[in-house]
């Protein structure tokens, strides 16, 4: 058994609280907005006022929070994480935060950092069936798999950051995709051609997997949110100050984000981020 903190209890973080918390282990929980925790108390978590109350004692704490001035304000605001995190724990960033901010926090913890943003939606977090994109230290990365584990897969990629850098890359290119497709299909619906069979087509082409997993939201039938669309394009926000950083060109992904703040103006911003295929085709 693990004691384990669990700063942020959105969608992500409450679901990935759950499941540690049926996994056995000793989770404590903390989130701004109160009521959140009721139904994870009632299981056995212990509710914390602050989060520095929910890191105290703990051997990891796990952050999973809208994006860098929330972490920051978690970590390091008023009664902050870093303040009570034990020199023996492990902070978990889970977040979508990049690189940059996850490089801000680790100069300035004196514990070991894992940043492992995550792959995957709700139901992966139920069915222990997340991607788990890790960078750090290989020590700590090993010594914290079986942990990570119970939430899915969880994947070595580098350094410091590399796991934030792989989340903004892949949520990027799949906003992009979506983008592309949305365009293209409203031009096969105006030439005439039906979605059933246009999917097909592609699906017989490299496109195969995405539409295979795509294909109820691309159609307009599947309403479920699972990422918001004001998130994707938060996300993407993020990779263009990474890129600018860097010095790099993201024309493709800003014209998707064009595309995104259209749709997020037209009131969808809290669907889930597959919603701009039906904007587009409309």
């Amino acid at each position: 058994m693990t004691a384990v903190g669990v700063l942020g209890l959105g969608a992500m973080g409450h679901a990935i609280a759950a499941r540690l918390l049926g996994a056995g282990h000793d989770v404590r929980v903390w989130n701004r907005t109160p009521g959140k925790d009721d139904d994870l108390v009632t299981s056995g978590a212990l509710r914390a006022e602050t989060p520095a109350d929910a890191v105290r004692d703990g051997e990891v704490v796990v952050t999973m929070v809208t994006d860098p001035p929330a972490l920051e304000d978690v970590l390091f605001g008023p009664d902050g994480a870093a303040t009570a995190i034990p020199d023996t724990a492990t902070l978990i960033e889970m977040s979508t935060v990049g690189p940059t901010a996850i490089a801000s926090a680790a100069e300035r913890l004196s514990v070991p950092v894992l940043d492992a943003p995550v792959l995957g939606s709700v139901p992966s977090v139920e069915t222990g069936k997340l991607v788990i994109l890790a960078g750090g230290d290989r020590a700590v990365f090993d010594r914290h798999t079986e942990l990570l584990s119970i939430l899915g897969t969880p994947i070595y990629l580098g350094p410091s950051g590399s796991g934030a850098w792989l989340k903004l890359v892949n949520n990027a290119a799949s906003t992009a995709t979506l983008v592309a497709l949305g365009e293209l299909l409203a031009l096969t619906d105006r030439a005439g051609l039906g979605i059933d069979a246009v999917l097909e087509g592609l699906e017989a082409g490299p496109l195969a997997s995405l539409i295979e997993r795509w294909r109820p939201r691309l159609k307009g039938e599947d309403q479920a949110s699972y990422f918001r669309l004001a998130l994707a394009r938060k996300d993407l926000a993020l990779v263009f100050d990474e890129a600018e950083r860097e010095g790099v060109d993201l024309s493709v992904a800003e014209t998707a984000a064009a595309r995104c703040d259209d749709a997020i103006a037209a009131g969808l911003g809290d669907e889930d981020f597959g919603a701009i295929v039906p904007f587009l085709r409309r």
